[in-house]
């Protein structure tokens, strides 16, 4: 048997011969607030570049029906831009 102390609020202490008992339980987790925020912000920013991806995606289909209806002059630019938001789509999508 071992003797516990126990400690109550108004500072009061006690003793009694209780035989030793080892109970642990988690009372409360610290979590950095710094977490929280970056959490929050990863979130934030996974939704836009969700939403921005979509954007882009509808903006190269546009952009394909455009460069088969254009020009044979108007190609070339047209061809850029098709890669370039190809690329950025590439990207973006690895940010994910």
């Amino acid at each position: 048997m071992r003797v516990l102390r126990a400690t109550f609020l108004d500072g009061q202490t006690c003793r009694d011969k209780i035989p030793c008992v080892s109970v642990v339980c988690q009372v409360a987790e610290i979590i950095d607030f710094q977490d929280v925020l970056r959490q929050r912000a990863r979130r934030r920013e996974h939704a836009l570049t969700t939403r921005c991806l979509a954007l882009m995606e509808e903006c190269l289909a546009v952009s394909r029906i455009a460069y088969a209806g254009a020009s044979f002059d108007e190609r070339g630019a047209r061809a850029v831009k098709i890669r370039q938001l190809e690329d950025l789509i590439a990207y973006a999508a690895n940010l994910l």
